[in-house]
C-alpha cells in the first residue's frame, strides 16, 4: 500500500483530514504530520517511508530533495499553486515528481485583490480608524476618495488569477491592461485586457496587481526604481509572492508620496519583522497571507491535491497523461 504524507499545519485540521478520508477511500495510507518548522530539512528524514508528500508552501531545497530522494517519494503535490519553494530542477534530477492544484486559489486571491484596490481607493482603513478614535472629520472637512470605476488596472502577469481578476473588473468598466512572457489572446479579448509592454504597464497604471512568481529574475523587482515611474496618485496589490518585492523601497515610497498607497497580503519574511517600516504607515493595508484563506478555495485545493496523487499512481490514468507525469516533473504547471 502506497503511503502519503500530508503536511501544511497552518491549514485548518479538518481539510487535512478530508485529504486523508479521500485517500484512503483511494486504497492510499495517509498521515497527517504536525511538524513544528516549514523548512523540509528539519524533518525530511522523516518523509523516507512515503511515495507522496502533501506541501502546503514548506521551503524544499535542493539539499531536502536529495534526501526524499533516499526514500521512496516519488511526488510532491502542492497543496496551493505557488511552487517557488520547491527547487523543481533537483526534482527533476532525482525523478521526484512536482505538481499543483493549479487554479484552485484563482478566484479567492483575485478578489482579496479587487478587495484591497476598492479598500485604498475609497481610503477606508483609514476612515474605519479615525471613526473608532472619534474622529468624523472626514465627513465635515469633504475629503474625497476615489472610485474602481473607470480605471486602469494593470496586472503584472496574466494567469489564472490575473484572469480572474480581470474578469471581475470588467464589470467595473476598468481599461484592464497586462503584461506576461506566456499570453493568452483568447482570454484577453473575452475581457477586454489590452497587452502592453512593461513600460507602460508601469507607466499608466492607476492600480498595479503583481500576479508572477518569484522567479530569481523577478525578485526585488519592485524597487526604487521602479516604484519612480509609478503615477504619483497610484496603488500597488501584491497578492503573489512578498520576494518580488523591495519591502525599505516601497515604504519610502508610500511615506514620501511616490505612490498614494498599497495593499499587501504577502511579505518576506512571513510574518513581518516587527521593525518592518511598512507596519508604522497609514497608507498600505496589510494582510497575513489570507487571500487564498477560503473555505471554498480550501475544499478545491485540497480535492486537487489529493486527486493528482490518485492520477499520478494510477497506472491507467499514466497511460492516459503520457509523458506530462511519467518524465521528470510535472512540466506544465501553472503559477
Amino acid at each position: 500500500m502506497r503511503q502519503v504524507a500530508i503536511l501544511g499545519k497552518q491549514n485548518p485540521l479538518s481539510f487535512r483530514e478530508y485529504m486523508k478520508s479521500e485517500l484512503e477511500k483511494n486504497g492510499f495510507k495517509a498521515d497527517i504530520l504536525d511538524m513544528q518548522t516549514r523548512n523540509f530539512l528539519d524533518f525530511a528524514d522523516k518523509l523516507l517511508p512515503y511515495d507522496a508528500v502533501i506541501s502546503c508552501g514548506e521551503k524544499i531545497p535542493a539539499e531536502a530533495v536529495e534526501i526524499l530522494s533516499e526514500g521512496k517519494t516519488k511526488l510532491i503535490s502542492r497543496w496551493g499553486v505557488g511552487t517557488d519553494e520547491i527547487d523543481k530542477q533537483k526534482a527533476s534530477e532525482c525523478g521526484i515528481a512536482v505538481c499543483n492544484a493549479a487554479g484552485s486559489l484563482s478566484v479567492a486571491v483575485a478578489e482579496c485583490a479587487i478587495a484591497m484596490m476598492i479598500n485604498l481607493l475609497r481610503e477606508f482603513p483609514m476612515r474605519d480608524a479615525s471613526v473608532r478614535k472619534g474622529d468624523w472629520s472626514w465627513f465635515f472637512e469633504g475629503k474625497v476618495s476615489r472610485q474602481l470605476e473607470g480605471k486602469t488596472v494593470g496586472l503584472y502577469g496574466f494567469g489564472d488569477i490575473a484572469k480572474a481578476l480581470a474578469k471581475m473588473l470588467y464589470g467595473f468598466d476598468c481599461n484592464v491592461i497586462a503584461t506576461d512572457v506566456n499570453w493568452d489572446e483568447e482570454a484577453a479579448k473575452k475581457y477586454n485586457v489590452t497587452r502592453v509592454d512593461r513600460e507602460t504597464l508601469i507607466r499608466e497604471s492607476d492600480v498595479l496587481s503583481l500576479h508572477v512568481p518569484a522567479l530569481p529574475s523577478l525578485v526585488g523587482m519592485v524597487n526604487a526604481e521602479f516604484l519612480s515611474k509609478m503615477k504619483r496618485t497610484a496603488i500597488l496589490i501584491n497578492t503573489a509572492r512578498g520576494k518580488l518585492v523591495n519591502e525599505k523601497d516601497l515604504a519610502y515610497a508610500l511615506k514620501n508620496g511616490i505612490i498614494a498607497a498599497a495593499g499587501l497580503d504577502v511579505f518576506c519574511p512571513e510574518p513581518p519583522e516587527p521593525d518592518n517600516p511598512l507596519l508604522k504607515l497609514d497608507n498600505v493595508m496589510l494582510l497575513p497571507h489570507a487571500g487564498a484563506g477560503s473555505s471554498e478555495c480550501l475544499e478545491k485545493s485540497s480535492a486537487m491535491a489529493v486527486n493528482n496523487i490518485v492520477r499520478f499512481f494510477d497506472e491507467a490514468q499514466r497511460e492516459k497523461l503520457g509523458t506530462i507525469l511519467n518524465k521528470d516533473y510535472i512540466k506544465n504547471y501553472k503559477e
